[in-house]
């Protein structure tokens, strides 16, 4: 800090990054618990035949142990000064962790209503807005291609019953397998 400065109040800087980096781990705990409770509510079965909650249940605890290590991965330095040395800019930038989150939110909401492919061209334009080096046009065309290959390998390859286009009115038939 040069002289004239003034020192960074409480929830400024470092403070800041602190508790961020606390409020995304915990909310990755959060969600692994979620998980695994709701895959062991499913029932897991065994290992020659697992139930309909063995994969959110691994998904869970491997997810509690990424946070773990991800909690332990980078201790805290010893003063303000090395930290800010350390990381080369003030605060943390949470801009791709939102965009992951409203990417996962978005597939979830609209696969029901809408069927696969516009729900993964939904999450994929949503993911990509975290990276502010692409430009519209190629987040468009990347959503593009992820739904079209999402339709092709799931509704046309692997011929799952579940709808890769579906039209929101009760009335319309959905279109595609």
């Amino acid at each position: 800090m040069t002289h004239g400065e003034r020192p960074p109040a409480l929830g400024e800087g470092l403070d800041r990054q602190a508790r961020s980096r606390s409020a995304v781990l915990l909310g990755f705990s959060a969600l692994a618990a979620w998980l695994v409770l709701g895959g062991v509510g499913l029932g897991v079965g065994s290992w020659r035949r697992l139930g309909p909650g063995a994969f959110p249940a691994l998904i869970g605890a491997l997810l509690i142990f990424a946070t773990a290590a991800l909690a332990w991965s980078r201790p805290a330095p010893a003063s303000a000064d090395e930290a800010a040395a350390a990381s080369g800019r003030e605060g943390v930038c949470l801009r791709g962790v939102w965009a992951a989150l409203a990417g996962l939110a978005g597939f979830a909401l609209l696969a029901p209503a809408l069927g696969y492919a516009p729900a993964a061209f939904a999450a994929a334009l949503l993911t990509s807005l975290g990276d502010p080096r692409w430009g519209w046009r190629d987040k468009l065309l990347q959503a593009a291609g992820l739904a079209a290959l999402v339709a092709v390998v799931f509704g046309v390859g692997l011929e799952l019953p579940a709808a890769s286009f579906k039209i929101p009115f009760a009335w319309a038939p959905s279109w595609m397998p």
